[in-house]
């Protein structure tokens, strides 16, 4: 059975080639594809509905991404989604039952914006249980310790929790505890099967570049440390970051890019100026230790 994070107070004329992109829409450079402001309507739309068939017949990564846009809304006009609450809640849920660990983070962040208090907490701490920062092996980390909880999720405890005083006039302590452990009762063993850490499995990004940080990575200042952002990097033929398109931030969309100035560090190898365009996913979870520099490693 598990306990409850030290963290807070508790101290939880396009159709042709419409069809040609819908048929390979499961990989990063569809991702990109789609989130390209360039893009016809009609491919993003095609891109979409097939991330949407493949998962509502159970794909994890899938659902993620269907639910992300349905939280975030769709950020490009004309938009092939609206924020839609209640689609972003089917999707994310049972994403996160399958074993995506950031739609649970954004699971929290949904019911806190509905202004479900109880429920949002409940997501958290099954957020960090599973990121190994709540639970029996929960304790206090120092400064620079690499399994320390990030920026992001010790903000996020503050923000739910506060709210859970506001509105019921205590912490719901023995309710959050008692729906954590229903969830764990119910899909731990699917959570564990299929557990990815960051949003997206390395089974659907298949063929994605390798990178890491840029030699002369530069001291950056990151202005947004309790924000997680998404992104997927398009690398030109020297190895160089050409295009960061933002696929979702946490707790909001529109602060994305405040990390900009990291993820243009990155590097891959070099190739043929006449080989295909090479794509990877990152996401910025920032921890002390990064603060207000960057990161210094790239996982």
């Amino acid at each position: 059975m598990l306990r409850l994070s030290a963290c807070c107070v508790f101290v939880l004329g396009f159709l042709a080639s419409a069809v040609a992109v819908a048929q390979d829409s499961g990989n990063v450079a569809s991702l990109a594809n789609f989130l390209d402001k360039s893009t016809p309507a009609q491919n993003r739309l095609a891109i979409f509905d097939v991330w949407t068939k493949t998962a509502l017949a159970g794909d994890a990564d899938a659902q993620y991404l269907v639910g992300t846009i349905y939280r975030r809304g769709d950020a490009i006009e004309p938009h092939v989604a609206e924020r839609d609450a209640t689609q972003a809640r089917r999707y994310l849920s049972t994403a996160a039952a399958h074993g995506r660990l950031l739609a649970m983070a954004k699971m929290a962040e949904l019911e806190l914006t509905e202004d479900h208090p109880l429920e949002a907490m409940i997501w958290a701490q099954a957020y960090g249980a599973y990121r190994g920062w709540v639970g029996s092996g929960a304790r206090e980390y120092g400064d620079h310790n690499d399994h320390q909880p990030t920026l992001y999720f010790e903000d996020l405890l503050r923000r739910v929790s506060k709210r859970l005083v506001q509105r019921f006039g205590e912490e719901k302590t023995q309710e959050v505890l008692a729906g954590l452990n229903q969830f764990v009762a119910a899909h731990d063993g699917d959570v564990r099967a299929g557990m990815a850490r960051e949003g997206l499995s390395p089974q659907w990004a298949h063929g994605q570049a390798r990178f890491e940080n840029a030699k002369d990575f530069r001291r950056v200042g990151v202005f947004l440390h309790d924000t997680i952002s998404e992104w997927v990097l398009g690398f030109s033929a020297d190895g160089s970051v050409a295009s960061a398109e933002v696929l979702d931030a946490i707790p909001e969309f529109k602060n994305a890019n405040g990390h900009h100035g990291i993820v243009m560090q990155y590097r891959t190898g070099a190739s043929r100026r006449d080989a295909p365009e090479r794509y990877a996913l990152k996401t910025i979870d920032l921890k002390k230790a990064d603060w207000p520099l960057g990161p210094t490693v790239t996982r």
